[in-house]
């Protein structure tokens, strides 16, 4: 599938992965709208990447924003043909150390807001037969990390989340993809973390690319999850 003309929507753009994949979709020729909560860096990012990419200022666990934020993509560029989950937080603590506070937290980012922004887009791709849903999950969802319950318990939920969305739409011409990125040189990561193990990570430019792949795979092929991980594992 080529992305000239195509309106995309990648929630989390404005550092790390998101700004990546933003930047790989524009290239691609997509009409890119990258969403955050704060605007003055969306916006330098935005220009940063050029005029195919728009900002937006949204914040995915409030409902009003997040359909204020498809109503204005929509007025501007027609329905989202692509929607990129990938505004993510993490809090790396032991599960007695993790507080209510965190907990809310954790679960508002990384489960209500992908479940807000895919329900405020869905209807319209549905109602024309295709779109691409993109999740940008992490390993967490699949394997067991020290200091990772509260975390990885929302992204175990988005894996599920997703797996059942996609069996609910797949006959409708919608693909659903759920993307596992293994160790990538981020902001999540605390900075001794990044000192010591980050020459051995993956870049934000790599799990980009793979996106790309997904989404300009032909109609008829839907890859439904995509793994990947350092050359050398995990770290």
């Amino acid at each position: 599938m080529q992305l000239e003309g195509k309106t995309v929507w990648v929630t989390g753009g404005r550092s790390g992965i998101g700004k990546a994949v933003a930047k790989a979709l524009a290239v691609a020729g997509a009409t890119v709208y990258i969403s955050a909560r704060g605007e003055e860096e969306l916006l330098a990012v935005a220009e940063e990447l050029g005029p195919p990419v728009h900002a937006l200022a949204c914040d995915v666990t409030d409902e009003t924003q997040v359909r204020a934020a498809v109503d204005a993509i929509t007025s501007q560029s027609g329905p989202v043909d692509i929607l990129v989950n990938n505004a993510g937080t993490s809090i790396f603590k032991s599960f007695m150390h993790s507080s209510l506070e965190e907990f809310d937290d954790l679960t508002a980012t990384n489960l209500r807001g992908p479940f807000l922004c895919t329900q405020a887009v869905l209807p319209a791709m549905l109602e024309r037969g295709n779109g691409i849903i993109v999740m940008i999950n992490s390993m967490a969802a699949l394997n067991v990390f020290p200091d990772s319950s509260v975390y990885a318990a929302t992204k175990g939920g988005l894996k599920m989340m997703t797996d059942c969305l996609r069996s609910e739409v797949r006959k409708s011409g919608i693909r659903v993809v759920s993307v596992y990125p293994g160790a990538t040189q981020s902001a999540i990561w605390p900075e001794r973390v990044l000192e010591k193990h980050g020459h051995k990570m993956m870049s934000p430019e790599d799990v980009a690319a793979n996106v790309l792949h997904v989404c300009t795979a032909p109609s008829h092929v839907m890859i439904e999850d995509l793994v990947m991980q350092p050359i050398g594992g995990g770290i």
